[in-house]
């Protein structure tokens, strides 16, 4: 249940605000603060502008590594399906 207060009670604890004093920080205080909120922004830009070009040249890379080994491969399948051909033809006696 919601405790309900009088205007009385109320004015009595808005007063309390009332005599309260403020504080006062230091005066660098709000300086470092914000250059350490805008070391870390910039930080975090640097970071996500890097990603992207990372990533794009580890997969060209991928991708060209991948080129080459498939290309040394189909050479290699061409040669070796000739002499599987002969082989299989010499098994069997037949002349190609």
């Amino acid at each position: 249940m919601m405790k309900t207060l009088s205007d009385e009670q109320l004015e009595n604890e808005l007063s309390i605000f009332s005599t309260m004093k403020e504080t006062a920080s230091p005066d660098f205080f709000y300086t470092r603060l914000q250059a350490r909120m805008g070391k870390k922004a910039s930080l975090a830009n640097a970071a996500f502008s890097f990603k992207p070009v990372l990533v794009i040249c580890i997969l060209t890379l991928f991708l060209i590594i991948n080129t080459l080994l498939i290309g040394k491969n189909t050479n290699v399948a061409k040669a070796n399906s000739n002499n599987n051909i002969e082989v299989l033809a010499a098994s069997y006696d037949q002349n190609i």
